[in-house]
């Protein structure tokens, strides 16, 4: 190695990467060695290898041009080499049967289509269903086939809104580049003739969109989670998808609250949690916000008549006493803090309240920066996300395939994480290697683990927050960095 290359290792941190690499990869080559079948090794390499792709990715980004194209690239491969982690190495063995390894199955496929939409749509009456009322509504046209068939429908539809969702979240991502500049090549945006798709940003700002779509796109279709929400047929990406387009209208400046706020009701009339926007759509449009969230909302809540308001509530209450809410695949605070006291000595009985109190602190900090700073566009964008984790965090029945919601703050901060100036380098460095650690394990299946605090992606939601924290407070350049982009008077 030149001494040029030795100093570009030192001065950009890329050595943290590079002894990180260096030590899961001698790890592995122990494993190997030591052998003993399919399924001893592969449990044992379940960790350390993907961390080794992490330590190796992040030090060949710190060492990559400036061009911040390059760290969207990089993570790409982290997305790729984990989904053939988390799916291909079980699916090359198992085929087929490989779902069976990855997700609790349920039989008949589609039992919460059946107990959520269909059944409660038919009968029209939310005591068992334990889903909002607009949910009745939302079932009704498929009581016109059969509950097979019906399910089959949602599937293709839930596939459709995946797709949805990460494109809106592609475009919305790439509202976070500093100098406010929108970012070239959206999801559906030809490039003009003759030019590249990022040729006409500075080249400290060049995020391509469509890059950032696509790689999204794949962490979302193969992650645990989308297999998860499509084997259930849930309906967290009906939630997700009116939720972002409520964001999108609100960043891009529509005159009136009433549209957004509209698209946010509908989502939280499917599913409670999306509620958390409404203090985006607050800080946009204050006073004149209180009305259109007030009148959708609860037109939304009491579309299906006020006994059907309360009969959700109480279901919802009661499977919040279940066993099921304490399971240790779930990603809320509460079964954290079972989990911690089923699988360890040390924890006391209110190990819920920091359990709880760390994300909703990390949240109102994240949200109390960003709004000292004044409206813009980046800065609502980073609120919104912020919003996400809390959304899985906070209700105490959180099941993992609520885990499709993370694709949003993962696009976000990838678009973040890849126009931030690398200086602090280690700090770069690390940050961008926690963020490929989250997007690997993050879409990687809980079952897969001994039943233990690992199981559970609370502390990986945790850790998209503080990732989010560090972007919002990163140091910025003397020029440029953090303009709004565009300030709009409340």
């Amino acid at each position: 190695m030149s001494a040029g290359s030795v100093t570009a290792v030192r001065e950009r941190g890329a050595w943290i990467g590079l002894i990180l690499a260096g030590l899961c990869l001698v790890d592995v080559a122990l494993v190997l060695a030591h052998g003993g079948g399919y399924f001893v090794v592969v449990p044992r390499l379940a960790v350390v290898l993907p961390l080794a792709v992490v330590g190796a990715v992040s030090a060949l980004a710190a060492l990559g041009v400036e061009e911040r194209v390059d760290a969207i690239a990089w993570l790409g491969l982290v997305v790729v080499a984990g989904a053939a982690w988390n799916v291909g190495v079980y699916s090359l063995k198992f085929g087929r049967a490989s779902l069976s390894l990855l997700i609790p199955m349920a039989y008949p496929h589609g039992v919460d289509f059946r107990d959520g939409l269909y059944d409660p749509a038919r009968a029209f009456t939310t005591a068992h269903s334990a889903w909002p009322p607009l949910s009745l509504y939302l079932g009704r046209p498929f009581t016109l086939l059969s509950l097979s068939t019906g399910y089959k429908v949602q599937v293709g539809i839930l596939v459709g809104l995946a797709v949805a969702a990460t494109v809106l979240s592609a475009k919305l991502a790439v509202r976070v580049v500093d100098d406010g500049e929108a970012a070239a090549g959206a999801c559906d945006t030809p490039a003009a003739p003759g030019r590249d798709a990022v040729s006409s940003l500075p080249s400290a700002r060049r995020i391509d969109a469509r890059l950032l779509c696509l790689i999204m796109g794949l962490w979302m279709l193969s992650s645990y989670g989308f297999m998860y929400e499509v084997e259930r047929g849930n309906v967290d990406l009906y939630a997700l998808v009116f939720s972002l387009l409520a964001v999108w209208f609100t960043v891009r400046g529509a005159r009136s609250a009433w549209l957004p706020a509209a698209f946010l009701a509908v989502a939280v009339g499917l599913k409670l949690y999306p509620a958390v926007l409404l203090v985006v759509l607050l800080w946009r449009y204050r006073w004149r916000t209180v009305a259109p969230l007030v009148v959708t909302t609860l037109a939304a809540l009491l579309i299906g008549g006020p006994a059907n308001l309360v009969h959700s509530f109480t279901a919802l209450q009661t499977l919040s006493t279940t066993k099921t809410a304490g399971w240790w695949g779930m990603n809320s605070a509460s079964a954290m803090a079972h989990v911690l006291h089923n699988h360890t000595t040390w924890a006391p009985s209110w190990v819920i309240v920091p359990l709880i109190g760390v994300p909703l602190l990390l949240w109102a900090a994240t949200l109390l920066v960003l709004v000292r700073r004044g409206w813009s566009e980046r800065g609502a964008v980073l609120a919104s996300a912020a919003c996400v984790p809390l959304m899985a965090i906070v209700p105490p029945v959180s099941n993992d395939y609520k885990l499709v919601l993370c694709v949003f703050p993962l696009a976000v901060l990838s678009t973040a994480v890849a126009s931030l100036r690398r200086e602090p380098a280690i700090a770069w460095i690390v940050t961008f290697g926690a963020l490929c650690y989250a997007v690997i394990f993050l879409a990687r299946s809980t079952i897969l683990v001994a039943v233990s605090v690992q199981g559970s992606k609370y502390a990986l939601l945790v850790l998209v927050q503080v990732l989010l924290l560090a972007v919002v407070t990163w140091p910025r350049a003397a020029a440029g960095d953090g303009v709004p982009t565009a300030e709009r008077a409340a």
